[in-house]
């Protein structure tokens, strides 16, 4: 789980830039176009990139629904699990891989790049270290909701020429919402209260994105109930007093080395929690439903309906939303 939480929040440090070595990359000639981020910058895009750099997961997955593989320079780490990632298999052979440390200087000189697709959630020194080489840097948000989704695709969709595509992406993603909201409608009793069991113990509240997917699929966060927010860490004594029907946790893989499914285990065993009714309603839950912040999403509010309500919604076709 914090392997996800790392390519998306991860506040990197790099070399300094006087001891790079790298030449300037001065735009080329031509008209070019302006794209403005989600910043409010407005950045110069000289030509329609061809060496394309995301410094995240989910940016490397919003990229590849609007370009095809061969755009990207380089893949994250993440991108190439096919427990967690739907672009596993497109990104399974390109050479250059981000780590989990993130984005490094000798990355980018390495594989020099003619466009940069960065997070909010980046340290700004760093951004500023690669435009100061010429390269544009296009800042979308670190979304907390669907539409915040919506508004980074078009956002990456302007940045690499290919709008049309990313109106695609977003009309795919409505057939899907629709879909949701009318099967979803259906379902007249009382919403399920969940508790999300996460070693990530400051993520899951209101202002998250896992929040957001939740209410869209007309579950109760137990979080919200207890007063918390997202970036608070919520007591046991709170989820206790909100009496959860169901608890959420991660369901096992092989790839996850941060000893997830310990803390799980431990969190679990507590006399406290092993008390409550909750605990007799524990759902394992992919961690590509629980940490999603792409268009992938809607299969994500599907995954969680699912783990509430049981199989309502068919995931037989999940699969990348890709516009072309």
């Amino acid at each position: 789980m914090m392997k996800i939480s790392a390519l998306c929040l991860a506040f990197l440090l790099a070399a300094p830039l006087s001891g790079c070595g790298m030449k300037s990359m001065a735009p080329s000639a031509g008209k070019g176009y302006v794209v403005k981020d989600a910043t409010g910058n407005e950045v110069k895009i000289p030509k329609k990139p061809e060496r394309i750099l995301g410094n995240s997961a989910s940016i490397d997955t919003m990229l590849l629904s609007v370009v095809t593989k061969d755009k990207l320079v380089a893949a994250t780490e993440a991108d190439r699990d096919p427990a967690i990632s739907y672009i596993s298999e497109e990104t399974k052979d390109i050479p250059m891989t981000v780590p989990l440390a993130g984005l490094s200087m000798e990355i980018v000189t390495k594989v020099k790049p003619d466009l940069i697709v960065a997070s909010t959630y980046t340290n700004g020194n760093e951004l500023d270290m690669y435009r100061n080489l010429g390269i544009p840097v296009i800042v979308i948000d670190g979304p907390r909701s669907i539409q915040q989704v919506k508004d980074d695709l078009r956002i990456i969709a302007s940045a690499v020429d290919e709008k049309e595509r990313g109106e695609n992406v977003i009309r795919k993603m409505d057939v899907h919402l629709a879909e949701i909201d009318k099967r979803l409608s259906a379902e007249k009793g009382k919403k399920p209260v969940v508790y999300l069991v996460s070693q990530m113990t400051r993520y899951g509240g209101p202002g998250s994105m896992f929040d957001e997917l939740l209410t869209r699929a007309r579950i109760d966060n137990a979080i919200a109930l207890a007063g918390g927010v997202n970036g608070q860490a919520t007591s046991t004594e709170l989820v206790i007093k909100t009496d959860p029907d169901m608890l959420f946790v991660s369901t096992d893989r092989a790839s996850d080395t941060t000893g997830a499914s310990k803390y799980r285990d431990d969190f679990l065993a507590n006399p406290a929690i092993a008390n409550m009714r909750a605990a007799k309603h524990v759902i394992p839950v992919e961690d590509r439903y629980i940490y999603s912040a792409t268009q992938n999403c809607v299969w994500a509010v599907k995954g969680l309906a699912n783990a509430a309500y049981g199989p309502i919604f068919d995931l037989s076709h999940e699969g990348q939303i890709r516009g072309y």
